[in-house]
């Protein structure tokens, strides 16, 4: 039960953050119709990315599973539609957080020296197996997204990709508003421009919020007064930080390299 538990959290965290553009971008040059992305772990980080690691399935709104494009029915509005891959890693989980990695994603197999969106592979586990992470805008290409690595157990870990461009679709909440309203279990801030983003997030008892820093310097997500609660430690450029709230009530926060930046839970 704790591990269905876990995937879904991690389910509503990622259809969250994707399906809503919860990331905060402006939308890129590069063309809207279908594409498929390289992507690859690499060692190092973000800002200093070293050699390919681990080669992942391309992410196309074809559903690349270990390569294989998997066939799906459409259904709805096709407006902000998610891009996703799955891959089988030869490595546990364990190993490629500690040895320092980071997911990065290129714009096409033609233009692969333009970066699009990276992740450093980091963060508070979900429990002993699962690890969520933010990947941010690189580039300007106006895409996002999550990527999710779940330890097998038997010396492989499953890498789910996904991608979006980050703009929200007609009739869709707005994502820059100061207040977000949340009920799926789990919510998002986008850290970008020395901002919270939103600086006030609404969720229930039991949820999960993830603070993902998009920006291009360290910061922390601090309960005030410090030491009183949770804490982030240093969030560099393209990590993300989850913390549950398991208790009703208002929780203000802040960056401590940024004091002007602030933050506040509503729990209820």
């Amino acid at each position: 039960m704790r591990t269905k538990r876990i995937l879904t959290v991690i389910s509503a965290f990622a259809l969250l953050v994707l399906v809503t553009g919860a990331v905060v971008t402006q939308r890129g040059t590069l063309a809207q119709d279908s594409e498929s992305h390289p992507a690859h772990i690499h060692s190092g980080t973000c800002t200093e990315l070293g050699d390919v690691v681990f080669p992942l399935s391309n992410v196309s709104d074809e559903i690349m599973m270990d390569g294989t494009p998997m066939a799906g029915e459409a259904m709805g509005p096709s407006d902000n539609a998610v891009e996703w891959s799955v891959t089988t890693v030869a490595a546990p989980l364990a190993d490629i957080v500690s040895g320092g990695h980071a997911i990065n994603i290129h714009e096409s197999a033609e233009n692969i020296g333009n970066y699009i969106a990276c992740g450093n592979i980091g963060g508070v586990m979900m429990g002993a197996s699962d690890l969520a992470i933010g990947l941010g805008e690189l580039n300007g290409s106006g895409y996002s997204g999550v990527a999710t690595l779940h330890d097998n157990g038997d010396g492989t870990t499953t890498v789910t990709v996904y991608l979006t461009e980050g703009t929200a679709s007609a009739g869709a909440a707005e994502t820059t508003t100061d207040t977000a309203a949340v009920s799926t279990g789990a919510a998002a801030v986008d850290i970008k421009g020395f901002q919270f983003n939103p600086a006030t997030t609404e969720v229930k008892v039991g949820d999960t919020v993830t603070w993902t820093n998009n920006d291009s310097t360290p910061h922390t997500a601090t309960q005030k007064p410090s030491g009183s609660g949770f804490q982030s430690g240093t969030l560099q450029p393209g990590d993300s930080f989850s913390y549950t709230f398991e208790t009703a009530g208002t929780y203000d926060y802040y960056c401590e390299f940024h004091s002007g930046m602030t933050g506040q839970i509503i729990v209820s």
